[in-house]
């Protein structure tokens, strides 16, 4: 079994509706690509103690990590702070990321410092194409909430994240789910190590029904899908994907 991870969305603006999470989707594409399995999305408020507890469990149930969110110089801005509170330490000083930010900004303000804070005990990862360093703590990336420097940090240091490929075959079909159900059931039964999933289209011509096959595995993929498309019936067949 691949490595699994858990994705933490903070962030009031979210749940008010006020702003639109374009980072969960974008990691859940990115981790899947990458052999990770992620299993949970969870969104919550600006809360030191919600922050706290959702990290925490997190932690012990995934591989990986990712927070997005929280992480500015502003009142609300409380991850840092949160994520200590989690594994019982403190905030304190990075003193790498101080002389950073005092080459880029002078003599620091209180809320300018803020942004050099890090649980006790964190490591920056960087790279040569970052302009500020992520922060890790034990198994949680710290992403910060703005997509496009959320998106930037993740392709510098998605090699980290690499594991075996989860290979992936589709199949698009004019047909209704209730029809096909049988035949995935059949196969379901018989390759357990592939997962099946299919998904009704409306108001789409070329076809009704798109039916995806993945596995870290790929000769049971290929047997699985093969296995499949001879059950199913010519005229129901519009397109695959492999």
């Amino acid at each position: 079994m691949g490595k699994i991870a858990g994705i933490i969305i903070i962030g009031d603006e979210i749940l008010s509706g006020k702003v639109q999470d374009d980072n969960s989707f974008f990691m859940a594409q990115e981790l899947w690509s990458h052999g990770i399995q992620l299993c949970r999305i969870s969104i919550i408020p600006d809360s030191i103690d919600a922050i706290a507890e959702e990290v925490r469990n997190f932690s012990q149930r995934f591989d990986y990590v990712f927070t997005s969110g929280g992480i500015g110089p502003t009142h609300d801005d409380v991850t840092i702070e949160a994520i200590s509170k989690a594994f019982d330490v403190g905030p304190v000083i990075d003193p790498t990321l101080k002389e950073f930010l005092e080459k880029k900004q002078g003599n620091l303000s209180p809320e300018q410092l803020k942004m050099a804070e890090v649980p006790d005990g964190a490591e920056l990862v960087s790279d040569e194409t970052l302009s500020f360093p992520l922060i890790k703590f034990r198994n949680v990336f710290i992403f910060p909430g703005i997509p496009q420097l959320l998106r930037k940090k993740f392709f510098a240091l998605e090699k980290i994240f690499q594991e075996p490929l989860i290979h992936l075959k589709k199949i698009y079909l004019n047909a209704s789910e209730s029809k096909v159900a049988p035949l995935l059931n059949e196969v379901v039964k018989r390759y357990t190590n592939v997962k099946i999933g299919s998904y009704p289209i409306m108001e789409n011509r070329d076809y009704s029904l798109m039916v995806t096959l993945e596995s870290l595995d790929n000769i049971s993929l290929n047997s699985a899908f093969e296995n499949l498309l001879n059950s199913l019936t010519r005229e129901s067949l519009i397109r695959v994907e492999e």
